[in-house]
């Protein structure tokens, strides 16, 4: 993370799986702008308290969720600002960006009355996919393996947003 932070100046997001309060102080130590809390793993209780850690260190929690009870209970929390969709099931990997348009259906007000930031991730391989989760609400997206899969990442990423502008 620090050789990364070093070389460039956009934000970075600690991907790991964030299970003990020290990880998120690691991360802003190591430069980290944001930290992944997976609701899928923590309690409410850990939740609650790892974003008030997070937002007191000026960084920015990503809460990711998957179901539409991980996204209720995650509504609840207060200062969370921005919220992952994973279109990818973490208990059988399975993926479907059909994921992020429902879960958008059921709470797209809610998120918007809270302003809170959407990011659809996983999946993500082309402009009509990146089309489809931006005409269900998403408004960011997080794309890892499809691009860093790809012989050259940079090209890859430019190619995939000046096909969906």
């Amino acid at each position: 993370m620090q050789q990364i932070r070093s070389a460039v100046a956009v934000p970075l997001l600690c991907k790991d799986f964030v299970i003990y309060p020290y990880q998120i102080y690691l991360a802003r130590a190591s430069g980290a702008d944001a930290v992944l809390l997976i609701a899928a793993i923590l309690s409410d209780q850990d939740l609650q308290y790892f974003v008030k850690i997070i937002n007191a260190v000026g960084m920015t929690a990503l809460v990711e969720v998957h179901t539409l009870a991980e996204l209720d209970r995650v509504l609840k929390i207060p200062g969370v600002k921005l919220v992952g969709i994973n279109n990818r099931n973490l208990e059988d990997f399975s993926v479907n960006l059909q994921t992020t348009s429902d879960l958008l259906r059921d709470r797209a007000s809610d998120l918007q009355t809270r302003e809170i930031t959407v990011v659809s991730e996983s999946g993500l391989h082309s402009a009509a996919d990146l089309q489809q989760v931006h005409q269900a609400g998403a408004t960011a997206v997080l794309i890892g393996e499809s691009i860093v899969k790809q012989p050259d990442p940079a090209a890859a990423i430019r190619s995939l947003f000046n096909a969906s502008a």
